[in-house]
């Protein structure tokens, strides 16, 4: 009888897990569905898991966890402080954002313009801890232009699903840091995108939100 109600047990656990992870769910990991993967934490977990298992056996010096990845992961995408974004002035912003547009146009490289305002009549030393908390988030690939109350930001091979908890992110920094009306405002876009035909209207769109 307790064997029974042992295999009866399993059975159930089985079926609950086939139904947690549907046949539409496994093909997504098998096809390494980013968009799925960023927008499912289960499928992020199990994906996490599988990639845990692998580094056990490329490293077995360590039981790797997916906590020690993306720790590794993070140093990977952003590099280590010293290797941080790039600061320049507004005047090399359209050359810049136009690169990005070409890459874009010719191999579907998808990137992301971000115009984050500050709040008028800032202190100097606030506006460096915007800058700082703002810098803190990024890549060393990704590029800030400075202008008098706004910071215009390019983000190559940038996707939305990653691009809003960025902002959300830069966002609690800056409130940390500077206060929470420390932003006026923060305008976003990624590109290549349905709702601009070329690269000349999304230079239009960066322009005017840099007035």
């Amino acid at each position: 009888m307790p064997s029974a109600c042992y295999t009866l047990g399993m059975t159930t656990v089985t079926e609950a897990a086939k139904r947690i992870l549907s046949d539409d769910d496994a093909s997504a990991l098998e096809a390494g569905d980013l968009a799925r993967l960023c927008a499912d934490p289960l499928l992020a977990q199990r994906f996490a898991r599988r990639l845990a298992r692998l580094a056990r056996e490329v490293a077995p010096g360590r039981d790797w966890s997916p906590e020690d990845l993306r720790d590794v992961l993070e140093v990977a995408v952003h590099g280590t402080p010293q290797q941080s974004a790039r600061v320049l002035e507004g005047r090399y912003f359209r050359r810049r954002l136009r690169e990005q547009i070409n890459l874009a146009d010719r191999y579907g490289d998808t990137f992301a313009v971000v115009v984050i305002t500050v709040a008028e009549g800032l202190e100097q030393s606030v506006h460096s801890s915007v800058l700082d908390a703002v810098t803190e988030r990024l890549r060393r690939t990704d590029m800030i232009f400075l202008y008098r109350r706004r910071f215009a930001l390019v983000l190559p091979r940038m996707r939305q699903s990653a691009l809003e908890p960025l902002i959300a992110r830069v966002r609690e920094l800056v409130a940390v840091g500077a206060g929470p009306d420390a932003i006026a405002s923060v305008a976003s876009l990624v590109y290549p995108d349905p709702e601009f035909s070329d690269g000349a209207q999304v230079l239009d769109w960066a322009e005017d939100r840099l007035r």
